[in-house]
């Protein structure tokens, strides 16, 4: 690698660890709280302006798209390669494909939406109203040994990489209709449950100089009774058996800047996995 690029990787960094230590992220004995997925916000070159003559479906992606994660490839993209990999096609040119994808181990009420373009940019988002949350991949997470974080975009677009025979090496972020913020943090806490229920949390403080878009909480556990919890107050339980997966967003109010709160997550058996997404501007 030659010294930019060291130099960019060493400020990347500088720049996450920073931004850790403002929130001041503590976790408790025990499973520890994750905190290393900082990702800077950063729109699409094709946003706000027509791409090949597609004015209509990149208008149509600003207006309803929400959270959102893309790469461009190398090269172009023969369409005929990335077709099957589609679960659904709302709409076909010689351009370009948009419809959804399914994320591996997922049912239907979890694809994403996928837009991916002959010049290379493959991007999948979810629609503006979904939690940012919801892009926690709990499955994966717990079947490669809850060593990084990973999102069910990631999963996506690791398949459609597959399918045109390049190296996913990774993925841009951006929030469609949050365009001023800056960066979106996921932080994890999990835990194994044991016969009376096992439990393990963390606590974080907002900065109150950062200005905050959404703040949003999701729940994953393999068996029951599992709980979320925030500053005592329970925000979610999981009452049924097997894989069950939730989430929502948090007020204001509930997470308020220049405090410390606890995130509080336990299972009576199996794995428990709480999370949270938060969306923010840094001045």
């Amino acid at each position: 690698m030659d010294t930019k690029g060291i130099r960019r990787l060493l400020l990347a960094g500088v720049v996450v660890a920073v931004l850790l230590l403002a929130f001041g992220l503590v976790g408790r004995p025990g499973t520890p709280a994750k905190g290393n997925n900082v990702f800077a916000l950063q729109a699409p070159s094709f946003a706000g302006v027509a791409l090949a003559n597609t004015d209509s479906v990149t208008s149509t992606i600003e207006n309803e798209a929400g959270i959102s994660a893309y790469f461009q490839a190398p090269t172009s993209i023969n369409l005929s390669s990335v077709r099957s990999v589609f679960r659904t096609i709302e709409a076909e040119t010689a351009d370009y494909i948009i419809g959804s994808v399914a994320v591996p181990n997922y049912g239907e009420e979890w694809d994403v939406h996928c837009y991916v373009h002959k010049d290379g940019w493959v991007l999948v988002y979810y629609p503006a109203g979904d939690p940012v949350g919801k892009i926690f991949d709990w499955i994966a997470y717990h079947n490669t040994g809850r060593t990084n974080i990973r999102t069910k975009f990631e999963s996506t677009l690791t398949r459609i990489a597959d399918a045109i025979e390049i190296p996913f090496t990774g993925a841009t972020y951006y929030h469609f209709q949050r365009p001023d913020a800056t960066h979106l943090m996921l932080i994890v806490e999990w835990v194994d449950g044991g016969y009376y229920g096992t439990g393990d949390s963390f606590q974080i403080k907002l900065p109150e100089s950062f200005v905050y878009y959404e703040r949003s909480w999701s729940l994953g556990s393999t068996s029951y009774p599992a709980h979320y919890v925030l500053d005592g107050a329970l925000i979610q339980i999981h009452s049924g058996g097997g894989w069950q997966l939730s989430q929502g967003q948090l007020t204001a109010n509930q997470l308020l800047p220049g405090q410390f709160h606890t995130i509080y997550v336990d299972v009576a058996s199996g794995s428990v996995y709480g999370g949270l997404a938060l969306i923010y501007k840094v001045p």
